[in-house]
């Protein structure tokens, strides 16, 4: 388990689309530059991207900024994580979060 505050994470990533939900609105310019776009949702940013190689380097800058990915079902974006990992598009470890109910998470490095 990581010893930090949840500051943003990515909520969906399965298909061209990656949505991040942001908590700390100092990473709100960060996302931003990189080409991330508010939603109608507060706190809510998405961001098309044309292939797996695009979704690598995003990952990859996400990660930079403490971005965690969230673990669930189906192709969560923690899962799509791994699978870029594994197709060499991406590397090193990154924070995966989970829900054990509204408002309490858990981080763990991975």
């Amino acid at each position: 388990m990581i010893d930090q505050q949840l500051k943003a994470y990515v909520a969906k990533a399965d298909g061209d689309t990656v949505r991040l939900r942001v908590l700390d609105a100092t990473l709100a310019a960060a996302v931003t530059a990189l080409g991330f776009v508010a939603t109608f949702e507060p706190d809510v940013y998405a961001m098309d991207v044309a292939d797996d190689g695009q979704k690598a380097v995003l990952f990859d800058a996400l990660r930079t900024l403490g971005v965690a990915f969230s673990d669930g079902r189906e192709w969560c974006p923690a899962e799509v994580f791994e699978y870029l990992r594994d197709m060499n598009l991406l590397g090193g470890k990154f924070i995966r979060v989970s829900w054990k109910e509204p408002g309490r998470y858990h981080l763990v490095e991975v």
